[in-house]
């Protein structure tokens, strides 16, 4: 009596172990946060469900490890292995110096608390794309300046009440560093509520862009809004005597009032938060990116 074996299948076996092996290297990305220098942690459930089909395909593959294929195909687990492959090359994170020309603007963080631009804000820097945004702002600074948004800007100061670090009795801000993006939009959007507050805010100098005084530089942080390719530089401007002798892209925790201050762009004035700086300290690097749109 002959016994019949059935020929074992390499393909399926290589597609198989790709297979798990990616759900398992998105799992750790995962677990270990580290998936956030490369995207925002809104992209974190399609991760998951890249995971979870992945790990499926892996399962389904080992009921094919003994149907007969007579030729062996494997070139196309190279969709898989590239990308992992590059996940394991040495890398540089990314400096700040790389994107300074990027700057964006408080007003690209209002999505976070839903709320309209208090104005094109923060235009240092800005080119591209963002002047687009700078242009659809300058009608909302007209109407603001008429009064038009006066019961918006009332409801929207019932609703900053539990805003975290906010001390309404003693009129000071302290931003998190964890809650940037979300201050940055606040201020951008009812700046008007919170002028005279002192605010006390972390993050790196940036003063190697043309500016109209020497006085000037801002406060930032790297945004990303959806993936590494697009991190910006964005924060707030900072008005300084000093503000020629810090040294760009130097860590610092800011602390000054907040006013609502003027700029020229394409010969119009328009308005946005400043801080007024009265104390400047030395600070560790934040690590990680702020993300305007979670």
């Amino acid at each position: 009596m002959q016994i019949r074996i059935s020929a074992f299948n390499p393909q399926v076996l290589l597609e198989s172990l790709c297979c798990g092996f990616f759900a398992g290297l998105l799992v750790y990305l995962i677990r270990s946060e580290k998936y956030l220098s490369y995207v925002t942690p809104r992209m974190k459930p399609y991760l998951y469900f890249s995971a979870i089909v992945m790990g499926i395909w892996a399962l389904t593959g080992t009921l094919r490890l003994f149907q007969p294929q007579y030729k062996i195909r494997s070139m196309h687990c190279l969709v898989l292995a590239v990308p992992v492959i590059m996940l394991f090359l040495p890398h540089s994170p990314l400096e700040i110096s790389d994107v300074t020309e990027n700057f964006s603007r408080g007003s690209s963080m209002a999505t976070v608390i839903e709320a309209k631009p208090f104005s094109g804000a923060l235009s240092i820097g800005g080119t591209g794309a963002q002047e687009t945004r700078d242009k659809s702002g300058i009608e909302d600074v007209r109407n603001k300046e008429t009064g038009a948004l006066d019961s918006q800007n009332s409801s929207a100061a019932e609703d900053s009440s539990s805003l975290p670090g906010l001390d309404v009795q003693n009129k000071r801000i302290t931003v998190s560093n964890e809650d940037f993006a979300l201050w940055l939009a606040e201020m951008d959007s009812n700046g008007v509520q919170y002028e005279g507050y002192t605010v006390v805010i972390t993050g790196y100098v940036m003063n190697d862009f043309k500016i109209p005084k020497e006085n000037e530089f801002t406060v930032s942080r790297l945004a990303m809004t959806c993936c590494i390719a697009d991190v910006s530089p964005t924060g707030l401007r900072c008005i300084y005597d000093k503000a020629s002798e810090l040294d760009s892209e130097s860590w610092v925790t800011v602390e000054g009032t907040l006013s609502i201050g003027e700029y020229q762009y394409n010969d119009i004035t328009l308005k946005e938060p400043q801080i007024h700086v009265t104390k400047i300290t030395p600070t560790d690097p934040v690590e990680g990116y702020v993300y305007p749109f979670v």
